[in-house]
């Protein structure tokens, strides 16, 4: 029996499916968490701790863990976009360059390009030259500046 008045909202929605994912070991889902050992923490097994720590879910967000292999705790979660989840999934080639570990879709960002033509530079050109070259058009003029930010 809820007491809270929140069982028909977004939040809770997220709350129940983020359990299911890690208990409920008939679900598809169930090996990417649970069964990789991924876990809800002990104060997130009440709804209200959970609200408590989290806030109500913004729209346009969902539930994400800051890294894809620790638990679901309170320093490890936040309400996130779907550009902003894309960033910390376990499948993210991450590249190190100058002392900075970003995943492989922000360097392309900052040079302008896509993520698929970053990996082609990178796998012909070597690291450096892919990094540091702008974005050129069909005519081999540089089109914008590298950023990288």
């Amino acid at each position: 029996m809820t007491t809270h008045r929140m069982s028909r909202t977004p939040t809770y929605t997220s709350w129940v499916e983020m359990r299911r994912r890690c208990e409920a070991e008939h679900r598809k889902d169930y090996n990417d968490y649970g069964g990789r050992g991924i876990r809800v923490c002990n104060r997130w097994q009440r709804f209200e701790a959970f609200l408590q720590d989290m806030g109500e879910r913004p729209e346009g967000t969902s539930l994400d863990r800051l890294d894809p292999n620790k638990n679901y705790t309170p320093d490890n979660c936040r309400w996130a976009t779907p550009k902003q989840q894309g960033l910390t999934k376990r499948q993210n080639t991450l590249v190190e360059f100058l002392g900075e570990t970003k995943p492989l879709i922000i360097w392309a960002e900052g040079l302008g390009i896509t993520g698929e033509a970053l990996r082609y530079r990178l796998n012909k050109w070597g690291k450096a030259r892919a990094l540091t070259t702008p974005r050129c058009n069909k005519n081999g003029f540089v089109t914008g500046k590298w950023s990288a930010k």
